[in-house]
């Protein structure tokens, strides 16, 4: 057996093969608080737990020890509650499986697309050096300095998505057991996550930086569903993921799932739910998460489930010239409003569409794998489109150019040679 095929106390099997990493963010004192998930490296549907992306929109909390976590459920209930771990794992569980994407994911594809795909292609590629996270950099800014086209080349928006498995008890099983009131209409989820919003998320989002942004001083992370939405028996608070206990920068002792909305809406680290006659103004959907077709925009709107989205993940843009003959396209599928039904592929720019094999999976909210075999006799320049539908009829692309750039579900062209 060849050496370098034992890491270890485990015999990992592929010795010729490196193992997906992802890109981590570290602060001061070495603690991963941010990171980028090697997506298009992994085979299967889930997400290893230590490769999925990590991303806290204000300061990320301390621990909190499990036997000393307590959250509350108050507001517009007939009884007030305040439990703790143990206390939840004696009602009754749920396990959803579902894919969690940052809002923010892909937006350079709305600028890259806008241009004709003349421009630099945004990057999947994954850089194997740890750095300081940029909210840690020991600059104190209220405008960043340069413009937007720096502040895009200094933060990437890819790779910010993963697959994974939620274990824990549905929402709607503690508002029902506190007696929701009925002229309830919304539930205010909070977490242990505390700071001042950095403006640059806005300014980076928008790719520009001439326009003000609110300033709402130190606040707690929050975020208030929709009645109808919380109840949903797949939005549940999750202890687990993947299997295991979840993890700090996970989420914590607890946190939310909201199978189909961005992932700004999985509060975690959650320590009060409050149930309100009225939607809350919290900061996180009120100025940020809003679509618009510009900061003055009026008439800007809370955006909450994903679009329709299809990735190509094999072949890629960097790969070498390849031979005529037989070659097979994958890709992953997902949407916000259920199960992908159809994927279709182009091997010629668009003017042709075939059907592609889409895999089995009972998992509505999960993504799909999906496969094209395609054979190709004559050298030259391909250009490969994939898109993907819904069980809701909805076809690729969905989401339409907003200002902060969220919920991009374009169709991204992958250009190939064949020698």
């Amino acid at each position: 057996m060849a050496g370098k095929e034992i890491k270890g106390d485990w015999v990992w099997g592929w010795p010729d093969r490196k193992r997906p990493r992802s890109e981590f963010y570290k602060d001061t004192e070495g603690r991963v608080v941010g990171s980028r998930s090697p997506f298009l490296d992994l085979e299967g549907l889930i997400t290893p737990t230590d490769n999925a992306f990590v991303n806290a929109q204000v300061q990320m909390p301390e621990p909190v020890h499990p036997e000393e976590y307590r959250f509350e459920v108050f507001g517009e209930v007939e009884r007030s509650l305040e439990l703790g771990l143990d206390d939840m794992r004696k009602l009754p569980g749920r396990t959803v499986r579902a894919v969690v994407e940052c809002a923010g994911n892909d937006a350079d594809f709305f600028t890259y697309l806008e241009q004709g795909g003349t421009g630099p292609k945004p990057s999947f590629e994954l850089s194997e050096v740890d750095g300081i996270h940029w909210r840690l950099s020991g600059k104190k800014r209220e405008k960043p300095i340069g413009d937007g086209e720096s502040l895009v080349k200094s933060i990437p928006s890819t790779c910010m998505v993963t697959g994974g498995e939620w274990t824990g008890v549905p929402l709607s099983e503690l508002l029902n057991r506190a007696g929701v009131k009925p002229g309830a209409v919304a539930v205010r989820l909070e977490g242990w996550d505390r700071g001042r919003p950095d403006p640059i998320t806005l300014y980076r989002s928008a790719a520009r930086t001439d326009f003000q942004v609110y300033d709402p001083g130190v606040i707690n992370y929050d975020k208030g569903l929709p009645l109808a939405k919380a109840m949903h028996p797949d939005t549940i608070l999750a202890w687990a993921q993947n299997g295991e206990y979840l993890q700090h920068v996970h989420g914590a002792p607890m946190r939310l799932i909201v199978p189909g909305w961005a992932g700004n809406w999985w509060v975690k680290w959650i320590h009060k739910i409050e149930v309100m006659d009225r939607m809350p103004d919290c900061y996180h959907q009120t100025h940020y998460f809003v679509s618009g077709k510009s900061p003055e925009d009026p008439d800007k709107k809370m955006m909450t489930a994903l679009g329709c989205k299809s990735v190509i993940t094999e072949p890629r843009d960097e790969d070498p010239p390849l031979a005529r003959g037989e070659h097979v396209i994958r890709g992953m599928a997902w949407s916000g409003e259920g199960e992908i039904k159809r994927i279709e592929v182009s091997v010629d720019g668009g003017n042709t569409w075939h059907d592609a094999h889409v895999e089995y999976s009972p998992d509505r909210w999960l993504w799909k794998r999906w496969s094209y075999l395609w054979k190709v006799d004559a050298p030259g320049a391909y250009t490969i489109l994939a898109r993907a539908t819904d069980e809701q009829g909805r076809r690729q692309p969905q989401t339409p150019w907003n200002f902060l750039r969220k919920h991009f579900d374009g169709i991204v062209p992958t250009h190939v040679t064949v020698e």
